[in-house]
């Protein structure tokens, strides 16, 4: 592989970009490889899954979940492998003068929840209106905060356990912002753009239980708070909740307190 160390771009974000295109790409569940064209534009990859293979008229690159690679116009854009990803993509227009920020052609996104949201609310944003100003300066907010996060790059790495630390606390922040939903390991690891079986090998070694476990603790907690603290009836609990049906959510319950909900309302109101 090779990588463009050293090779920074600059670009005048004193205004908003030019956007072109903006979107969000699966690739086929085989034999799938980027075409070959001619690319008039900057283009923008953001990986959130697997492994990207693409390359230029000089070089060739492997683009990995939670890295990015920014192309510049090229007269034979290429795939350089059959791969399987899922990537953020945008072609935009930027002057290069008078720079106010200089961004590495390729990096790693520290942060992919912050980048993952500015995403999803591009495309939104282009849903609602293509290419409107709204989009404009999302697109260039995303190459401000991969800027920023290439910035922050060298306190972010100082030390491997502070990176897993910090990692820990995005998926609690996360998980609780979620706790009305039925999440899973799988949703919080593409949203923060790691695989489900890293995401749940470090918060166990950090916060010394089971990442699955935590969030059945938290719905818990959740449950616990609206039945003792709300006049909801425990159907409007288990929607609230958004258990699929009020069954599995009394399922739930009695399994984790030994327990009915309307026991654990009753001696509450009782005073315990």
């Amino acid at each position: 592989m090779l990588v463009a160390k050293g090779k920074m771009l600059r670009f005048d974000l004193t205004r908003p970009v030019q956007l072109l295109w903006f979107g969000e790409f699966v690739s086929p569940e085989k034999n799938w490889k980027h075409l070959t064209r001619r690319l008039f534009e900057y283009e923008l990859f953001a990986v959130t899954e697997g492994v990207l293979f693409i390359g230029d008229e000089d070089r060739e690159y492997e683009v990995r979940a939670g890295e990015y690679l920014i192309m510049p116009p090229t007269r034979r854009q290429h795939g350089t492998r059959v791969c399987r990803c899922r990537f953020y993509w945008m072609h935009f227009r930027c002057p290069a003068q008078p720079p106010s920020i200089s961004l590495p052609a390729q990096g790693a996104f520290a942060d992919a929840a912050a980048v993952r949201a500015i995403a999803e609310a591009l495309l939104h944003a282009e849903a609602e209106e293509a290419r409107g100003v709204r989009s404009l300066y999302l697109a260039t907010g995303l190459l401000l905060e991969l800027h920023r996060q290439q910035t922050g790059r060298a306190t972010f790495a100082k030390e491997a356990c502070s990176d897993r630390a910090r990692l820990c606390s995005q998926i609690k922040e996360l998980a609780f912002f979620r706790r009305f939903s039925d999440i899973k390991v799988k949703d919080l690891a593409r949203t923060l753009g790691y695989h489900e079986k890293y995401l749940s090998a470090v918060f166990r070694e950090e916060e010394g239980e089971p990442l699955k476990r935590y969030l059945c603790r938290l719905r818990l907690a959740e449950a616990k708070r609206l039945l003792a603290e709300t006049e909801h009836s425990v159907t409007d609990v288990a929607y609230r909740l958004n258990f699929s049906s009020p069954q599995s959510f009394f399922r739930f319950f009695k399994t984790e307190t030994g327990k009915t909900a309307t026991q654990f309302r009753r001696e509450e109101k009782n005073g315990g």
